[in-house]
């Protein structure tokens, strides 16, 4: 039979002969003509027509031979382009393998057409045409509803990472009472899990038999008129779990219709930890209460006119205080005439403000640290303030003490002077104790004597002007330089009335407690003594305190006598090595201790430091060290010496700091009193040619004392000179040779020096 092809309308069309030259089939060869084949077209051309829809032909070898419907929407590209295309090529590559199956049987498949370098997603229906392999191919977009159900399956996630994260319980029923949710937070409270709950009636899970029948009356109740007891709002009442254990939970039900059918969703927290907590909470709040009423502290409340409406608190009884004259009184008038007043009535007024506040505040012997917080009334306004004062006097004092305890091993540490230490050991005892006066003092030779450091009172002051013996002063000091242990004594009723006890008595002193200091050795080589007018002895606290006193009073004493051992050893040796070249030129004896006596003199004159004068000192005692390397026969040559000879000579101020500049005992203007006191000032001396100031003031200082020292010394090549001769010679070089104004102090010393001015002799 021949077969009737036709043109469907708006269809492409076919390329030529050589691909069969034919319509799209719409009539199969058997079909009887008439009404079905004109179905058939209106079919084709209304699908053809929806922008979803495309129509491709497809050949044996599955090359396109014809397309038609949304080709440019679908592809993004024209109808008449694919014609000689394969039908793979439209898919992306991932998916072309799907095509490898196909048969002349009908087939559908999904895949991605390339559209726009991306992919979207279609279903493909195979249909097998009269020759053999040539097949028509229906694609229709489902980007859409992928898109759409991927949108679905990512809801019923995050709706289900919800359920499953959730804390609380939540359980969805039917309007027949069965569970149609139940998530992970509801296995654990009732002990079902998801599968045994699942369409089961809630009302046999988690409700107690008693409460069934009421339960089921309530749904009734609220599926015919609308009202029930949980509907909106959260409700307190018992639940069962799996293993009949009760439990308190909360319940906040709400009813929901989805598509028409109605839907109950129950959020249930289990109170049972809660309640542990609340029962724990109000058994600490009663101990706490307990605690608080036995504390050092006091709390008060005030209005907002900074009135006092309650004092409470265990520091009450401590401080021996009544709290009803507090009550209606305000805090600046109680606070009135305090250091730290305007600091606590300001934290007061912070806590109105809404912040809070914190201030210190002394009170009989007390410190209190403060801390001032709003007071909320229920609705949360701030209505006052309340306060909670802690006494800290112990822990300020500890803090106090651990800073002075540390300056004072700073002290020792670094060898300040031993009155400095000793006045920190006095002050870290009296900030520990208040009216409480303390008096170190050293031991030696069997006498007392006032260490260096806190002045005394002028009573006593008068009585330790200079060394004393205990048995002058009364019993207990002789007891106490006999121990090893504290000593306390009652002032008012023990001894006779030596002018010590006189004194104490003029400054109040009931009780003297007397503290020995021992070196390592037990020897007693000091003792701290406390003088207070309350009787009785020191607390444990205090005691302690003391014994740590006179533990780094011990150290203080020792170290310094260990560093004044030092000192004067590097003393008589710096002394020895200037000595030593009076032995070598035997013709300058006397010459070291003259200049050291003199220096000292002039630098004493000038006002210099106690530092200078000792640098001034071991300067003077080292000044012509580097003489050592002058050959014996020119120092000693009786004649003047050659310009070569002269040239070594002039080296000796080099060669002795190059001797001494390593020694760490030795400071920086020491070391130029050995380089520079042959400089000059008018710029012509040695080693370095200085002028002027820039030559350092130690040196110059030296320098006119030993020129003086130099011209009224016989030396190999000269006699003595007058002083008076000397000093004539010093004002002449003046301004060329020597500091002109150091030279005018020096004069003048010398003559004020002289009884009646005499002349004086080349010792003075």
């Amino acid at each position: 039979m021949k077969q009737e092809i036709r043109r469907v309308p708006g269809a492409a069309p076919a390329p030529g002969p050589d691909r069969g030259g034919r319509e799209f089939m719409t009539q199969r060869p058997n079909a009887q003509p008439g009404r079905p084949a004109a179905l058939g077209r209106s079919l084709l051309t209304f699908l053809t027509s929806q922008p979803e829809f495309m129509l491709l032909t497809v050949d044996a070898q599955g090359r396109i031979e014809a397309a038609q419907g949304n080709v440019a929407g679908l592809l993004g590209t024209a109808p008449e382009t694919l014609p000689g295309q394969s039908l793979a090529d439209l898919l992306v590559p991932e998916d072309r393998a799907a095509l490898d199956g196909l048969t002349d049987q009908t087939r559908r498949l999904t895949g991605r057409l390339r559209s726009g370098g991306g992919g979207r997603w279609c279903e493909l229906n195979v249909l097998p045409l009269d020759r053999p392999g040539e097949r028509l191919v229906f694609v229709r977009d489902l980007s859409a509803q992928r898109a759409a159900e991927d949108r679905t399956r990512a809801l019923e996630a995050r709706r289900q990472a919800l359920l499953d994260v959730a804390t609380d319980a939540i359980v969805t029923i039917d309007r027949h009472g069965r569970v149609v949710v139940w998530n992970r937070a509801a296995e654990r409270t009732f002990g079902y899990s998801e599968q045994d709950a699942l369409h089961q009636p809630l009302v046999n899970l988690i409700v107690p038999p008693e409460a069934r029948a009421a339960h089921l009356s309530g749904m009734s109740r609220h599926q015919q008129t609308g009202e029930g007891r949980f509907s909106g709002r959260r409700v307190e009442l018992q639940a069962v779990r799996r293993d009949g254990e009760r439990l308190l939970v909360a319940v906040s039900m709400t009813p929901v219709l989805i598509e028409g059918e109605l839907f109950y969703t129950a959020f249930i927290q289990d109170l049972t930890q809660q309640q542990a907590a609340q029962r724990q909470l109000r058994e600490q709040a009663l101990h706490l209460n307990l605690m608080y009423e036995q504390l050092p502290v006091l709390s008060w409340t005030t209005d907002q006119d900074l009135r006092v409406r309650m004092v409470s608190g265990g520091g009450l009884a401590r401080l021996n205080l009544d709290s009803a004259p507090l009550v209606g009184q305000r805090i600046a008038d109680l606070l009135r005439g305090s250091s730290h007043a305007e600091q606590g009535v300001s934290a007061h007024m912070s806590a109105l403000a809404g912040q809070r506040g914190r201030y210190t505040h002394p009170f009989r012997e007390h410190l209190f640290e403060v801390q001032v917080s709003p007071l909320h009334s229920e609705s949360g306004q701030t209505v006052g303030t309340v306060a909670l004062a802690t006494d800290v006097t112990d822990q300020r004092r500890e803090e106090i003490g651990e800073q002075y305890r540390a300056r004072v091993l700073r002290s020792i540490a670094t060898g300040e002077p031993l009155g400095d230490t000793l006045h920190l050991i006095a002050d870290l005892l009296a900030q520990q104790a208040s009216r409480l006066q303390v008096q170190l003092l050293t031991v030696r030779g069997g006498t007392l004597q006032t260490a260096p450091g806190r002045p005394l009172p002028p009573e006593l002051a008068g009585v330790f002007s200079g060394p004393v013996r205990p048995e002058a002063l009364h019993p207990a000091w002789v007891t106490a330089l006999h121990s090893r242990d504290l000593t306390v004594c009652a002032l008012n009723e023990d001894g006779s009335w030596t002018p010590f006890r006189l004194a104490t008595a003029r400054m109040g002193v009931r009780a003297l407690w007397l503290m020995p200091v021992t070196s390592r050795t037990g020897e007693v080589i000091g003792v701290i003594a406390a003088y207070r007018a309350a009787p009785g002895g020191p607390s444990v606290r205090l005691a302690g305190l003391l014994g740590q006193a006179a533990q780094l009073m011990t150290v203080a004493v020792e170290q310094d006598q260990y560093l004044q051992t030092i000192l004067t050893t590097r003393e008589e040796t710096l002394r020895t090595l200037g000595v030593a070249l009076e032995f070598r030129d035997y013709e300058t004896k006397g010459h070291t201790d003259r200049v050291v006596r003199l220096s000292l003199d002039l630098a004493r004159r000038l006002g210099l430091s106690g530092e200078q004068q000792d640098e001034l000192r071991r300067g003077a005692y080292l000044h012509d060290l580097g003489k050592i390397a002058i050959p014996d026969q020119i120092l000693l040559k009786p004649g003047r010496p050659t310009p070569d000879e002269w040239e070594l000579i002039r080296r000796h101020p080099v060669t002795g700091y190059e001797m001494l500049r390593h020694t760490p005992a030795l400071g920086a203007a020491c070391l130029e009193v050995v380089l520079h006191h042959h400089e000059h000032w008018n710029g012509n001396g040695y080693p370095h040619g200085l002028a002027g100031a820039r030559i350092p003031l130690l040196a110059r200082v030296f320098a006119v004392v030993d020129t003086f020292d130099a011209l009224t010394s016989a030396r190999p090549y000269k006699a003595a000179w007058p002083e008076d001769q000397a000093l004539a010679e010093l004002e002449g070089m003046a301004g060329r040779v020597l500091d002109p104004q150091l030279v005018a102090a020096f004069v003048q010393l010398r003559r004020a020096a002289r009884p009646g001015g005499a002349p004086a002799g080349p010792d003075g």
